[in-house]
């Protein structure tokens, strides 16, 4: 995906493992680099992100402010993690002053009516 590429690796109507609390529900998203800064500085990963995400939200009609980070899991209106040992586990990548950037950016971008 660094160069732009996007490949699915799960269909969409497959639940697996991706972000605690949220499995249930979440589609993931994930990037090549060695942190968030390198991750939203790649201009062309990026760009193909943020048109992937555009096109989720016109098909799922996923809310802006409901695209999240990893590291925002346990904050998410959505988390409902039953494991009572996992309830607290989150990631560290992706935190929320990184996901601002990336929902700024993000809002820049068109956003489909409706995809089906």
């Amino acid at each position: 995906m660094r160069d732009g590429a996007i490949y699915q690796l799960v269909a969409l109507n497959l639940m697996c493992c991706h972000a605690v609390g949220l499995n249930y529900t979440a589609i993931g998203i994930e990037h090549v680099g060695t942190s968030d800064g390198a991750v939203l500085s790649h201009r062309r990963q990026i760009r193909a992100s943020f048109k992937l995400t555009r096109y989720l939200q016109g098909r799922f009609g996923i809310k802006t402010r409901n695209v999240i980070g990893h590291n925002e899991n346990r904050s998410s209106p959505f988390h409902r993690e039953r494991v009572p040992r996992f309830r607290n586990q989150t990631h560290g990548d992706f935190r929320r002053r990184s996901m601002n950037r990336y929902r700024r950016g993000l809002r820049r971008m068109p956003r489909p009516s409706s995809v089906r």
